[in-house]
């Protein structure tokens, strides 16, 4: 049985960008005006700030320059300054070797992913103990014809084989009773109250008299039969 863990919604779903090494370098060597800070994506100026920084300082600071992470809009403006060197420079970025998709090839994406939810602890506990007892019960119903010490069910015993035949014969013999009482009914009981009638409207009498009987029989030994089957769970299975 395979148990599937219940997830939380995403609270963050930006998608990041971790950049490669050649596109740092990329970024470290773009001209950037200074009307235009204002304008630069956060990711972009805490890796240009990083770079600004000693080598030794930066490396006691900070793990790597990979830690900063990209998302879109950071993706979005150095698409724009790239056309921009472009349109500028009149030259394809193809001949330069500084197509966007070309300079993401070799940066890692990290998805937006949910947390699981840590299960209740009372709850799995709880869980827990039913399986074990669940896994008992089918372990002594399994071994119980080798261990003749086992105690056996009642179901298996014959005085209860016993006693389930005698109530269906009893249930039959009932339903046969009801069945003719209600056709005696219909043929002479009706006679006797109103007097002489026709035998056919007599016989008519007892056969519908005898149908709603024997259909109402049929239904209590269905649900009957149901009961015996699909016994109500009306007591409490274990204790808390």
């Amino acid at each position: 049985m395979v148990s599937v863990a219940s997830m939380e919604s995403i609270k963050d779903p930006t998608v990041k960008i971790i950049p490669s090494e050649r596109l740092q370098n990329l970024i470290n060597n773009l001209t950037i005006n200074d009307g235009d800070d204002q304008s630069v994506p956060k990711g972009i100026m805490e890796l240009r700030k990083r770079t600004q920084v000693g080598e030794d300082q930066r490396n006691s600071n900070d793990e790597t320059a990979g830690d900063v992470l990209f998302t879109v809009e950071d993706v979005e403006w150095l698409l724009n300054q790239l056309r921009e060197n472009v349109i500028s420079e009149g030259t394809s970025d193809d001949s330069h070797g500084h197509c966007l998709h070309s300079l993401l090839e070799d940066s890692e994406l990290i998805l937006p992913s949910p947390k699981p939810i840590e299960r209740n602890p009372i709850l799995e506990k709880r869980i827990q103990r039913l399986k074990r007892e669940q896994d008992e019960r089918e372990y002594k119903r399994m071994t119980r014809n080798v261990d003749t010490s086992r105690k056996h069910e009642p179901q298996e015993t014959i005085s209860y084989q016993m006693q389930q035949i005698n109530r269906q014969l009893i249930a039959v013999f009932q339903f046969v009773l009801s069945v003719a009482a209600g056709f005696a009914f219909g043929f002479l009981g009706v006679e006797l109250i109103v007097g002489s009638l026709d035998f056919g409207f007599r016989l008519l009498l007892g056969i519908i008299c005898a149908l709603i009987i024997a259909l109402a029989e049929i239904y209590f030994l269905a649900k009957q039969l149901a009961d015996d089957i699909f016994p109500p769970e009306n007591f409490k299975l274990h204790q808390d």
